[in-house]
């Protein structure tokens, strides 16, 4: 007797944009299986808005220095180049100098991207990595972690390649953002945390 095979089609990111999530949780689309996301806990929604505040006024300085329109994003939808029709993912942080299309629901080319990483959601987080480095526009990729005073921040070098291990932050550390002309104690993120 032959096998018969079942699959599920993969969704596309038409037809996930269409769907209405009956919920409060975040989706995003992932190969073309629809994947919840866990609830931000308080450490993550605080290093979020702080993280966002900083590159709201470094971008607005940066603006003035160099004429640049560049803005920040929370919650950002990215629609990754690799198999765009399959995958839409959402960067806790992003920052984007493409003109705002209120007709887009999602940025096309970043060029910062930040995942803010919790003990329940690190290993899904960590996977976007990939996804997100294959975008030509994006230039930095930061994870911070919202357990200790700690970020890794991969960043393509002057042959616009990947290195293979990030630049690891910790306590002492300065976060310095190029593609926002950020500068800042990376400690300074994590004051109203109390570590």
């Amino acid at each position: 007797m032959p096998l018969v095979r079942r699959f599920t089609p993969l969704t596309t990111v038409e037809e996930f944009l269409a769907m209405e999530f009956r919920d409060d949780a975040r989706y995003e689309l992932v190969d073309g299986g629809i994947v919840a996301q866990g609830h931000p806990s308080r450490a993550h929604s605080t290093l979020q808005i702080a993280l966002g505040a900083a590159l709201r006024d470094a971008l607005r300085e940066k603006g003035k220095r160099d004429g640049s329109r560049c803005r920040a994003l929370s919650e950002a939808s990215v629609r990754p180049h690799f198999d765009p029709t399959h995958n839409y993912r959402v960067a806790d942080l992003a920052v984007t100098c493409e003109p705002f299309d209120p007709d887009i629901p999602y940025t096309t080319a970043p060029v910062l991207l930040v995942e803010i990483l919790s003990p329940t959601e690190e290993k899904a987080q960590r996977a976007k990595l990939h996804a997100y480095a294959a975008m030509p526009s994006v230039r930095e990729i930061l994870f911070l972690d919202s357990r200790t005073i700690r970020a890794e921040l991969h960043r393509r070098d002057s042959d616009n390649l990947w290195p293979a291990a990030p630049e690891v932050l910790e306590e002492e550390g300065r976060l310095v953002l190029e593609t926002a002309g950020l500068d800042m104690p990376l400690a300074e993120l994590y004051r109203d945390l109390g570590f």
